[in-house]
């Protein structure tokens, strides 16, 4: 391999890492930037699989992906995984190939990672992906010490690359302070908002450019690979649910109670979308079996809406871009009152129980005018554009 100027690595534990740093990677490939995303732990363990959209805009961009079986292997252990993995991927495509034997495969690949030396693996693709090159800089999503072939990888890396950190999702509810007890953390944070700067007091460098993702440009680009819009169903209102799992549910049965009388609404076409983590593998009350929706990725439930209802979740901000009517059930969050966005919010946004809810559904209409300012200023930082800030600050780099 020739020497390259300069080489992007991202690193992805999961797809809710990978949303966030799918746009950098564009970015820096059009910066003509040697890119490369690794798939990291979730994806090794067989936890999610990268999105459809997402995977075909690195091909089409010719961006280079990587998991566990494209690395050099050390130990008897590790290459018995590997090829495991390896085995376990290709028989995913045959149909007639039982179920049950390919979870049984998964399994045991999930029982041989658990012994396998995580930060080891992570050291051995950051000295093999160091070589030919010049320059390098790592983007992540945050430094998370528990994810042992993450912070193998970054332990390596330290010193050799540039660490620059995205977070995972948008500053957008009051947190505690967390003590910082680790020395090693990233070079750079590109932060979302001036809340989340003052979360960061440990990061030498800081650069405020909002949430790359939430662009208008990369929603654009994701419309391009969808391309799915709210069906036209007459009368009918399309009411998308962004779920979360029991553990950030403030009353889960009375949650479940109330998407079932949702559903049995003549006027309302329902999608209830459990969210990534935590939820994939819930079966859903037989009310609400036609509905739960674990198949759609999220820009595509989003474009075929009408309405957004959340009570946590970070997803929300995809339908801010796209200029949906959104409602926050307050009932239901353990949140509520945290979030920065709320002092600012429309009466009507803010939800405290099921008749108000039921009387935004009633009187909804397609034409009405919405006002979604008080999310905005979380992810466009006075008003100015992600991709041009990053632009810009990959320009200096």
């Amino acid at each position: 391999m020739p020497n390259i100027k300069t080489k992007a690595i991202f690193y992805a534990y999961s797809n809710n890492a990978l949303d966030h740093l799918a746009p950098y990677a564009y970015l820096c490939h059009q910066k003509k930037m040697q890119c490369i995303v690794i798939y990291g732990e979730d994806f090794n363990r067989h936890k999610v699989k990268p999105k459809n959209n997402i995977v075909k805009i690195f091909a089409d961009q010719n961006i280079s992906t990587f998991d566990i079986a494209h690395f050099k292997k050390k130990g008897f252990l590790q290459t018995v995984f590997s090829n495991l993995w390896i085995f376990s991927k290709k028989i995913e495509k045959y149909y007639l190939i039982p179920i049950f034997f390919k979870n049984k495969i998964k399994g045991l690949c999930n029982k041989i990672f658990q012994r396998l030396d995580g930060e080891l693996i992570g050291e051995n693709i950051a000295s093999i992906l160091l070589k030919d090159t010049n320059k390098v800089i790592v983007f992540i999503d945050l430094w998370n010490t528990n994810k042992k072939i993450q912070n193998g990888f970054l332990l390596h890396m330290k010193g050799k690359a540039e660490i620059i950190s995205t977070d995972h999702t948008p500053y957008h509810f009051i947190q505690e302070k967390v003590i910082q007890t680790s020395t090693y953390y990233e070079d750079t944070a590109l932060l979302g908002n001036h809340w989340e700067a003052d979360s960061k007091s440990m990061v030498k460098r800081k650069e405020i450019i909002g949430c790359l993702r939430y662009s208008k440009k990369w929603s654009t680009i994701l419309d391009q690979y969808s391309g799915n819009k709210a069906p036209d169903n007459g009368h009918k209102k399309n009411v998308l649910v962004l779920t979360h799992n029991n553990k950030h549910t403030k009353d889960w049965k009375r949650m479940l109670e109330l998407l079932g009388k949702i559903v049995k609404r003549d006027d309302i076409n329902l999608c209830v979308l459990p969210h990534v983590r935590g939820m994939v593998n819930i079966k859903p009350p037989e009310d609400l079996k036609n509905v739960w929706d674990n198949k759609s990725s999220l820009d595509v439930a989003v474009n075929k809406s009408d309405i957004v209802i959340f009570w946590i979740s970070s997803a929300i901000f995809d339908a801010v871009i796209k200029n949906k009517r959104v409602l926050y059930l307050s009932f239901l969050s353990l949140l509520d009152g945290k979030f920065l966005w709320q002092k600012n919010a429309p009466s009507n946004i803010i939800i405290k129980n099921e008749i108000e809810l039921f009387r935004e559904l009633d009187n909804y209409d397609k034409n009405d005018v919405i006002d979604n300012n008080c999310f905005k200023e979380l992810i466009w930082p006075n008003g100015s554009d992600p991709w041009l800030n990053v632009s810009n600050l990959l320009d200096k780099i």
